[in-house]
């Protein structure tokens, strides 16, 4: 004896709506298809239809923005992406890009930081070693 979940059997039960019936399948966009391929033109411009639905443009206020140098930089652009979103004057998603391009800016600005630092410290034990030798 085989058990299904209530789930399983739902998947295979037709779509109805709320009168009961069956609901009807679409047929226009294979229609559409269908017509496209014999013309060029059509299916080109039933292509870019869709292009141009996807497309998303972000207005900005015209300020200038100058690139983050610091760790301080990015947090402060960070904190102000935070609160426009909470205002709803930017895209939640516009913020989400922007929060993971801040997040991968602070580990290059982190990493820089410490090769600097590093090569700071080698050029002063190398300075040292030969004030050392040149003393004996």
């Amino acid at each position: 004896m085989r058990f299904e979940s209530p789930s399983s059997r739902r998947s295979r039960r037709q779509a109805t709506i709320r009168a009961g019936r069956p609901r009807a399948a679409h047929r226009s966009s294979r229609r559409q298809l269908f017509r496209s391929s014999f013309l060029p033109q059509r299916a080109a411009q039933l292509g870019g239809k869709g292009g141009r639905r996807n497309r998303h443009v972000h207005e900005t206020d015209g300020k200038e923005v100058a690139a983050p140098r610091i760790a301080t930089d990015v947090k402060e652009i960070l904190a102000e992406v935070m609160a426009e979103i909470r205002a709803g004057k930017m895209d939640p998603r516009l913020g989400t890009t922007l929060g993971y391009v801040g997040a991968t800016l602070l580990k290059v600005i982190e990493t820089t930081d410490l090769e600097q630092r590093l090569e700071k410290l080698e050029h002063a034990m190398l300075e040292n070693a030969n004030e050392h030798s040149n003393s004996e």
